[in-house]
């Protein structure tokens, strides 16, 4: 809600300045977080004549405290001044949101859309500069979508480090991490900050993705064919990352709270209001979510000591791809905005074509209404094998992305070598006459079906550990997340009104 009101950037400290304040004015108090922060902030905002920005400084440093200047909504006259100013907030973001859907529909329907499927390469680079000049050579090169990687929250990075887990991607590096914490006194007071000699930009920052869209705009337009930005997020990033993709013209946001829950041990009332809120978001702003193939579940082997077989394993990811399907649709965000993983990365890391084929096939027949994206843990171009893993994917599935997440070779290269699978795939799909599987795969695909719908029926009436197993291994023993699950209060001083705004 801060980004949507207009905080971004960072705070003296070097911190994300949104998540500082958050910090600051919520804490461990439930119900300023029930109520939220915008009436709160918008009457300070009335109260000292300040940009939201430098309201937002002086928040952070704890020079203003906002929960003191909430105590003026009680008044029926700064209440309803509050609400009138955060509505002019609201709707300056969205018309931001509104503004950048219709440029980003005009530029593709000026330069044109390449023809799928599109080749998607992974930026190497984390620095903004060094990503630009990137950005530049593999868009000129034929890439169709630039992937970049979001540094992971400051939020996620904290939690990680309570868990006694490392955070090797967070926002801030180790270094300035280091030095920042050895700085002496209380952060309320805000003393001298402490500062890299230089402060880079990282690539998956607002400021470097502003950067990044400049620079695949103008390349594209030298190569007269549109090129997307896609970013990758971490847990707790879903809501921040779409009000940045909506600000910022981002074409796709892979954000899947399945996996958050499964692979990253969030708490699941966490996840799904997380991504329920960025839905919304993404629904207004026009941009496109790619959902994951499915995660690998062991939690329930692990806690029974049974170990599960392939087909156990591929109609579990199945069953819970099909639920964050849904829960999408549900949340307003329409099937053709919606793209999805085709093969589980183990699958991909068993390099059967086989195995390939039938993962992306079911995906093709579960979601019709859906394009699929083809990812993976290795390169499917020029490494050994992935020709003909790719032909298999594109053969059973027709994906319309294939990402490449670790590639240095040459871009037109791999373009040219993507489309002369793709023209393969299409005469093994011709060949294959009704599109149909047959013999011992269509039984294989059979029972993957019938393992996913008992995953589904099982899920619905045992709940989560059903899956996932006993509580995970955070550092007091409960999921990631759970301490900043709340009910929203819906009272005058909450902007839960506003809120609808949004839809």
């Amino acid at each position: 809600m801060l980004r949507l009101l207009g905080v971004d950037g960072l705070d003296r400290d070097g911190r994300p300045l949104a998540a500082s304040l958050a910090e600051r004015y919520c804490g461990s108090d439930a119900g300023r977080l029930a109520r939220g922060v915008i009436l709160p902030f918008a009457v300070a905002l009335l109260e000292y004549d300040m940009s939201p920005r430098e309201l937002a400084l002086d928040g952070a440093s704890g020079a203003i405290d906002l929960g003191l200047e909430a105590q003026l909504l009680e008044r029926p006259d700064r209440l309803a001044a509050a609400e009138s100013r955060a509505a002019q907030l609201l709707e300056a973001a969205l018309i931001r949101f509104d503004a950048n859907r219709t440029a980003t529909r005009d530029m593709r329907d000026v330069l044109g859309q390449p023809n799928e499927p599109w080749l998607a390469i992974a930026l190497r680079a984390s620095e903004a500069k060094a990503a630009v000049a990137e950005t530049r050579s593999i868009v000129a090169g034929g890439a169709d979508v630039v992937q970049v990687r979001v540094p992971a929250s400051w939020e996620l990075a904290e939690a990680h480090r309570h868990a006694g887990v490392d955070t090797p991607d967070a926002f801030e590096s180790e270094a300035f991490r280091k030095g920042r914490n050895a700085h002496v006194g209380d952060r309320r007071r805000a003393a001298q900050p402490v500062r890299r000699a230089v402060d880079p930009v990282p690539a998956g920052s607002q400021r470097g993705l502003a950067s990044l869209r400049a620079a695949a705009d103008d390349a594209a337009a030298q190569r007269r064919s549109y090129a997307a930005l896609m970013t990758v997020t971490s847990a707790f990033a879903a809501p921040e990352q779409a009000v940045v993709a909506g600000f910022e013209r981002i074409d796709l946001v892979a954000a899947d709270p399945i996996r958050e829950i499964v692979e990253e041990n969030v708490d699941p009332a966490r996840a799904l209001a997380d991504h329920a809120f960025a839905h919304r978001l993404q629904a207004r702003a026009g941009c496109r979510v790619v959902i994951g193939p499915g995660p690998l579940v062991l939690g329930v082997d692990v806690a029974s000591g049974l170990p599960s077989d392939a087909t156990t394993r591929n109609g579990r990811a199945l069953a819970l791809q099909a639920l964050g399907v849904e829960l999408a649709l549900a949340d307003g965000l329409p099937a053709e905005r919606l793209l999805l993983g085709a093969v589980p990365d183990w699958v991909v890391g068993e390099a059967d074509a086989g195995s390939i084929l039938l993962q992306a096939w079911l995906r093709r027949v579960v979601f019709p209404g859906h394009r699929l994206v083809l990812d993976g843990p290795t390169s499917w171009l020029g490494s050994p094998g992935g020709a003909i893993a790719l032909t298999a994917a594109l053969a059973g599935g027709a994906p319309s992305i294939v990402v490449e997440p670790d590639f240095s070779g040459s871009v037109a290269t791999a373009s040219a070598d993507l489309a002369g699978a793709a023209r393969m795939a299409c005469t093994l799909q011709a060949a294959l006459g009704d599109g149909s599987l047959h013999g011992d795969t269509a039984e294989l695909a059979a029972r993957v079906l019938r393992a996913a719908r008992e995953v589904l029926a099982r899920l619905s009436a045992e709940g989560w550990e059903s899956l996932l197993g006993p509580a995970g291994h955070g550092a007091d023993g409960d999921r990631l997340g759970g301490w900043a699950v709340v009910e929203r209060d819906g009272g005058p001083t909450s902007g839960a009104r506003l809120l609808t705004r949004l839809t």
